[in-house]
């Protein structure tokens, strides 16, 4: 009955989020498109961090592989945008194994700084490849030819939108399946998920591989949103800029990934009207305090409200009950009394 119920909302949720493409304006559709991405890239950093354990600081680098390579192949090889999609992702994926392997051995502190290498390191080596870049300057990528009356603000939402509604429901059941266990478990204890059959080494790439996907895949969204990609949009600032969304969200929760991209999303547009440095250093606040003080995040802080909620529902069960069912509940302490 639950899960019915929830998928039955998850559907009008999705029908909601599509009607909103014939009545938002395409600043209001861009904006919400941008926070579908994003929350695909958080649900993926949420799975290495969150669920895994793990400490990444250079996300921002997956994000730009799969950024690029939907520019390079719409513009080098004239493939069409959708096409790049999966490509991104898959491209992604396989450099997430390749990083994944070490994360086997690296912990904590020694797995933050080789990911923050590759974060500092990827926007230079862009600038190096000009012919393939476009260096400095980066690629500009052309808004997708559509047939019929849909803007091209219109595909872009809908595209979004979709796809991280798939991603939403995919990461949502990896993390009740034997794998997303698995996941848990390893961040939990090591030892005691080898002892009980756990391929740790393994569940540890395929966890960083995912997570380098998922981000890759939101960086080949963000293409067809933009239609501009340059290295100096990939530095270490977006890197934390996901950090603070997931700390904010609640890490090791699918909601808490839709709560930080709300986050990333809009909170710059308020910011900056105070100063252009006030985006970063909220950011920086925000990991400080929810670090500190609030680990669970805003999921963590709705918690207790959804349980008290809750709780109060079988309240009303007894005074529905019949009078007899009463009666009959009283009678054995009547007997045993003197």
């Amino acid at each position: 009955m639950k899960s019915g119920l929830v998928t039955a909302l998850g559907v009008v949720a999705l029908v909601v989020l599509v009607l909103l493409t014939f009545n938002v304006e395409d600043y209001g559709l861009s904006q919400l498109a941008q926070v579908a991405l994003t929350t695909v890239a958080l649900l993926g950093l949420n799975l290495l961090v969150g669920y895994g354990g793990q400490t990444s600081l250079g996300h921002g680098a997956f994000y730009a592989i799969g950024a690029y390579t939907t520019a390079v192949l719409v513009t080098k090889a004239g493939m069409p945008h959708l096409w790049t999609l999966p490509i991104a992702a898959v491209l992604t994926f396989a450099v997430g194994v390749v990083f994944g392997i070490p994360s086997v051995r690296l912990r904590g502190f020694s797995l933050a700084l080789v990911t923050l290498a590759l974060a500092i390191a990827l926007p230079q080596l862009l600038k190096h490849f000009e012919g393939l870049t476009g260096g400095q300057l980066g690629i500009t990528v052309s808004r997708p030819d559509l047939p019929g009356t849909l803007t091209a603000d219109q595909f872009v939402y809908l595209v979004t939108v979709v796809v991280g509604f798939a991603v939403f429901l995919g990461v949502r059941n990896l993390a009740k399946s034997r794998t997303g266990l698995a996941m848990v478990a390893t961040r939990d204890n090591e030892a005691a998920a080898g002892a009980m059959g756990v391929p740790v080494a393994r569940t540890r790439v395929v966890m960083f591989a995912l997570s380098a996907a998922l981000v890759g895949l939101a960086g080949s969204l963000s293409v067809l949103l933009t239609g501009y990609v340059s290295p100096d949009n990939f530095g270490l600032t977006l890197s934390i800029n996901l950090v603070a969304g997931i700390v904010l969200g609640g890490l090791g929760t699918v909601w808490g990934a839709l709560i930080g991209a709300v986050y990333i999303t809009y909170m710059p547009v308020y910011a900056t009207d105070i100063s252009q440095s006030a985006p970063g250093i909220v950011n920086g606040l925000i990991i400080i305090v929810f670090m500190l003080f609030l680990p669970n995040g805003v999921v963590g802080l709705l918690r207790p409200v959804l349980r008290r909620l809750r709780s109060r529902r079988p309240s009303s069960a007894p005074t529905s009950r019949p009078p007899h069912t009463a009666a009959t509940s009283t009678l054995p302490e009547k007997e045993t009394t003197p």
